[in-house]
């Protein structure tokens, strides 16, 4: 009787899983680990079809720490703390609680079904890429980001609890987004908010050290976007009448081309690369053009090109050196600066006469009180 009852309870006892993990030549159970432990190394525990972790929660690896590509609908379990990268990536997740809240490299949590980011660490050495989910707000992500910040092709209409410090490039492209509110302002890398639906850059980094991406959106203008950008600055496929509020310095490439642009006035003081405006069918001149090296091409429509008589270059683009030696441009350079010194004094005689009037109301007003006070 007693040796029933003793068979019926081990059937009832569940058997602890076996995960064996080598370390200094002795074997550990992964599902059985003592507190405290410190896996000297990397853990690796991706495409092992798991549908929950092992319970790591007390555990430090000092390494990388690897559990992407599983069937993971849960972070429970996971290390205390990783010194080296997290991976969870690939899974089923839908929330990032259990999550170790000190990793000391890279954190990716990619390709998953989170709706949110709660639970995440708040300060990451390395980069932290939290694209192709179903994001819609960046609350409860990273404040403090080492490396890129990738969060890429999700549902976000909006950057608020985005990262205050972003130490590589910042990616939101392919999102909802119709703000750039929230979005750190100094960027040491590119920023990549392209392929949304913004019709305002205000918010957007003032400073970016790389380049600066806001194609194909709906913006009507750039004021609000950033006044200097290390890289290349691509604006095309918008809605841009003017390119007034453009940086006004860019160490690359400017790229405006598919707009609905008629002038270039307000185009940045200096280009360091390539000028791009084509796809802009109404216009009709290049002066406002940037200060470039001699020896970039202006890639422009045919019509420019044909209307400066300029000789192509090998990419049917038109040197810059050969355009600020071409008698229709200097023609047009002679004009606007004529016409802009008849605005210029036009706006000055507007001006002495507002000072005018106002200096004779402000005249009638301190006689009227004089008058009153001898009353």
């Amino acid at each position: 009787m007693v040796k029933g009852l003793l068979q019926q309870i081990k059937a009832k006892v569940k058997k602890i899983p076996f995960m064996p993990f080598e370390q200094d030549g002795k074997t550990y159970n992964l599902y059985d680990m003592p507190d405290g432990f410190v896996i000297k190394g990397y853990l690796n525990l991706s495409h092992k079809n798991l549908t929950e972790l092992p319970d790591l929660s007390k555990v430090v690896v000092k390494g990388n720490f690897y559990c992407f590509a599983n069937q993971l609908t849960s972070l429970t379990g996971a290390p205390q703390e990783v010194c080296g990268d997290f991976d969870c990536a690939t899974n089923q997740l839908t929330s990032l609680q259990g999550a170790p809240q000190k990793v000391g490299g890279s954190f990716w949590c990619s390709c998953n079904k989170l709706t949110s980011l709660q639970g995440a660490p708040q300060e990451i050495g390395g980069k932290f890429g939290c694209c192709e989910n179903k994001l819609t707000s960046l609350q409860g992500g990273p404040q403090k980001v080492g490396g890129d910040f990738i969060c890429y092709d999700n549902k976000l209409t909006s950057l608020q609890g985005a990262p205050r410090e972003v130490g590589g490039e910042f990616d939101c492209h392919d999102n909802n987004l119709t703000s750039l509110e929230g979005a750190p302002q100094k960027i040491k890398g590119c920023f990549r908010c392209h392929d949304n639906k913004l019709t305002s850059l205000h918010g957007a980094p003032q400073e970016v050290d790389e380049d600066f991406y806001c194609s194909e959106n709906r913006l009507t203008t750039l004021e609000g976007g950033p006044q200097k950008v290390g890289g290349e600055f691509s604006c095309g496929r918008n809605q841009l009448t003017s390119l007034q509020g453009a940086p006004q310095t860019v160490g690359g490439i400017f790229n405006c081309h598919d707009n609905k642009l008629t002038s270039l006035q307000g185009a940045p003081r200096e280009v360091g690369g390539y000028f791009y405006c084509k796809g802009n069918k109404d216009l009709l001149s290049l002066f406002g053009l940037p200060k470039m090296p001699e020896d970039k091409e202006i890639y422009c429509d045919k019509a420019l090109r044909e209307k400066y008589d300029c000789p192509k270059s090998q990419n049917n683009g038109i040197y810059y050196k050969d355009l600020i030696e071409c008698p229709a441009y200097q023609t047009e350079i002679s004009i606007n600066r004529v016409l802009e010194k008849r605005n210029n004094l036009n706006k000055a005689e507007e001006n002495n006469k507002r000072r005018k009037k106002f200096k004779a109301g402000y005249a009638a007003f301190k006689k009227m009180q004089a008058e009153e006070r001898e009353e």
